[in-house]
């Protein structure tokens, strides 16, 4: 299993319109064209609250691991997904990527508004540990969207090696998690933390 998240921003000089019109297209052209890979989320930074870049694609490929990116590099070089990649990258640059590993099964997002928390595994915590960590605060907050839980391969991604995403139903559901690991016990610390969107309805 792979979770590959790509880290976008907009190209200097390109209007937001059109930037949600082309990299919207071509994120949802692989998506549809490429079914191995789910588009778990598709978010824009808002209300300016959180790290750059501003926007962020997380891939879930359950069926395969890092071997994947041999199928995605043939892809590429046979230009088969040309149709959609070439006016992506002529209005958005993808900064970063990262390879993890799910520790909960991806939960396709289905709201409007996300928050990201980008977390450190304690001294002497395990996987299990942040895995159990985040299966109790789900089940706490039940009336929010666990999208994502994951554990950064190696080094291979930018930043805090945790990486979790809630859906919320509006942003006053934030009085409930938002400082909920920021006292610093537990298995997890929160390293840094953002406000997002589905890509098209974020707020500059």
């Amino acid at each position: 299993m792979l979770i590959y998240i790509e880290y976008t921003s907009r190209r200097p000089g390109v209007g937001l319109e059109q930037f949600h019109k082309v990299a919207g297209r071509g994120q949802e052209g692989w998506a549809g064209d490429y079914p191995d890979d789910v588009m778990v989320v598709n978010l824009g930074r808002t209300w300016r609250t959180g790290p750059e870049p501003e926007y962020m694609t997380a891939w879930y490929t359950p069926k395969q691991g890092l071997d994947r990116i041999d199928d995605w590099e043939e892809v590429f070089r046979s230009s088969a997904a040309d149709a959609f990649e070439e006016p992506f990258r002529l209005a958005a640059r993808i900064d970063r990527a990262g390879c993890y590993t799910p520790l909960l099964e991806p939960v396709v997002g289905t709201v409007e508004r996300y928050y990201v928390e980008y977390f450190e595994f304690a001294d002497g915590a395990s996987r299990d540990d942040v895995r159990a960590a985040y299966e109790e605060r789900r089940e706490r907050h039940g009336d929010l969207e666990l999208n994502l839980v994951c554990d950064r391969i190696g080094k291979l991604g930018p930043g805090a090696r945790g990486l979790a995403i809630w859906g919320l139903p509006k942003w006053a559901a934030l009085t409930e998690i938002a400082e909920e690991i920021d006292a610093g016990d537990g298995p997890v610390r929160l390293e840094d933390a953002g406000l997002f969107s589905w890509m098209g309805k974020e707020t500059l």
